[in-house]
């Protein structure tokens, strides 16, 4: 139980890769506080997480809206009585993708601000309450995709390689307050929503895996145990560190 009497805030985690995060410190002891956009999705996550016997919260919150995300703050510190590990999941794809000369500057906005801005802001507000206690974890969801140029993801990829940017500087930052910033790039990640891409035929998994060395793609459970160790005793020593869970895709350089 590696993270009993811990609390845990994980954004973000009504489905997907956040709900199996949110999931996974349940089952190792911790205390979760389950965000997501909307109620009903936060509570379908915490069925799963109360399995396991510890306190989950549920809260409903924009995680860009910056008076929102500091009352669910201080929600969470008065139902749990601290925040010592932040995970910073909430994020949404960009779809559908198109040439940069087409996009939609307000599409470019909304993924930014759910991307990029949510982050800061929730890193923000907790940090008030870590840097006191001298304590505390923050991981980042960014992507491979922050790591490398793939065509038409001119608000996706920047969204993440600001997140990637902004784990770096408050790693440097807060590293002298006891707080450990790292983040996780996931690869391809079989979810619930890729896999209905891949069912219509919107995305090519056979090219995914041809490239990707260990012959498949990540599930949520690989990203989500990538997460737990930043967050862990066992990376204390760990920041401003960006961990990619892509089986090998971003190493392969071989042209295929």
């Amino acid at each position: 139980m590696r993270f009993q009497d811990k609390n845990v805030l994980v954004t973000g985690a009504g489905r997907g890769i956040g709900r199996e995060i949110a999931v996974s410190f349940a089952r190792e002891g911790a205390s979760v506080a389950i965000n997501a956009a909307h109620l009903s999705s936060a509570e379908e996550a915490a069925k799963t997480a109360r399995e396991f016997g510890g306190r989950v919260v549920t809260i409903e919150a924009d995680v860009s809206d910056e008076a929102r995300v500091n009352a669910m703050v201080d929600t969470v510190v008065a139902e749990l009585g601290s925040i010592d590990i932040l995970v910073n999941n909430a994020g949404v794809s960009q779809a559908p993708v198109m040439p940069t000369i087409e996009q939609d500057t307000a599409d470019f906005e909304r993924i930014m601000n759910t991307n990029f801005r949510s982050a800061y802001l929730c890193t923000k507000a907790v940090g008030r309450h870590m840097v006191p206690r001298k304590s505390g974890k923050i991981v980042n969801l960014t992507s491979i995709v922050a790591l490398t140029g793939i065509p038409m993801r001119t608000s996706y990829a920047p969204s993440k390689a600001a997140l990637l940017n902004l784990t770096k500087v408050l790693a440097v930052e807060w590293a002298p307050h006891g707080i450990n910033v790292n983040s996780v790039s996931p690869g391809f990640v079989l979810t619930e929503f890729v896999q209905n891409l891949i069912d219509q035929g919107k995305f090519n998994k056979d090219s995914i895996l041809k490239r990707t060395p260990t012959g498949r793609m990540s599930t949520p459970s690989d990203i989500a145990e990538a997460v737990l160790f930043l967050a862990s005793d066992a990376a204390k020593n760990i920041a401003g560190v960006d961990l990619s869970v892509d089986g090998g895709w971003m190493a392969n350089g071989m042209y295929m």
